[in-house]
């Protein structure tokens, strides 16, 4: 298994040296008091700066503090599900994967109501051939475009009930396990779940079988291709973490889909 993951690692590499080779990066930057989190309460926040002479010259440094569920992140399966792995278990090999960009934006229309079904899983498949092995897929509801402002990103800024922003139905999500080819999901909204759910069942089925989730993926203005990309997904190191800050990376040297 080692050998693979060092393997996949030397392809990236040599994709990084290609000339032809487009880097995208699927991460949303992360500003003082601005960056999206799950709730009102919970924020990045920079303070102790410090700018000025030091020692030998310039000298600056700061610190900042956010939740583990904040802006472009990670979900361990530990987060919702007890015995699921936490962020440090997560298998390296796991990290470099093969991308599947499932583009339905014009159908969401900024319906916050919209749920992605199996249909529209069996679409992809219809149209692009069976999921890859050891993939990650990034579902792009139009959404990350709002990021950034609450009212606009979950349809209200206080009461749980009225949330409103895209998911995934229960049945994708089993489906999506059932394939055994999925290593992750990732969607450019706030959750993987709908707002207006109560029961987080996407989040709960997907940690169950160990798939992690990557949430607020800055998709917006990218023109990733169906397939025949990889991802390098780099989320911070934080022992028995629920989840972390992400950096997600995309390769690609393919045509661009409109």
């Amino acid at each position: 298994m080692y050998l693979l993951y060092a393997w996949n690692f030397i392809l990236a590499i040599l994709m990084v040296r290609d000339a032809n080779c487009i880097v995208i990066d699927l991460c949303h930057g992360y500003q003082n008091q601005s960056t999206t989190c799950w709730t009102t309460t919970q924020r990045f926040e920079i303070f102790g700066v410090k700018r000025g002479a030091g020692p030998n010259g310039w000298y600056s440094t700061q610190s900042f503090s956010m939740s583990e569920h904040c802006g472009t992140h990670l979900d361990a399966p530990y987060h919702f599900y007890e015995d699921g792995w936490k962020l440090e278990d997560i298998p390296l090999e796991r990290m470099i994967v093969e991308g599947v960009h499932l583009n339905v934006s014009h159908e969401v229309n900024g319906n916050g109501d919209f749920l992605l079904t199996v249909d529209h899983l069996k679409k992809w498949e219809h149209d692009n051939g069976p999921l890859p092995h050891r993939s990650v897929i990034l579902v792009n509801f139009g959404w990350a475009h709002k990021f950034g402002n609450r009212q606009l990103y979950y349809n209200n800024v206080t009461e749980r009930s009225l949330l409103s922003f895209p998911g995934l139905s229960k049945d994708a999500a089993q489906w999506i396990v059932n394939s055994k080819k999925v290593f992750g999901l990732g969607v450019d909204g706030p959750s993987v779940d709908p707002g207006k759910s109560t029961s987080f069942d996407v989040h709960r089925i997907l940690s169950k079988a160990n798939l992690y989730n990557l949430e607020n993926v800055a998709l917006n203005g990218t023109a990733l291709p169906s397939k025949g990309f990889k991802l390098i997904i780099q989320p911070i190191k934080i022992v028995g973490g629920t989840g972390g800050p992400c950096r997600i990376l995309a390769f690609t040297n393919n045509a661009f889909e409109k």
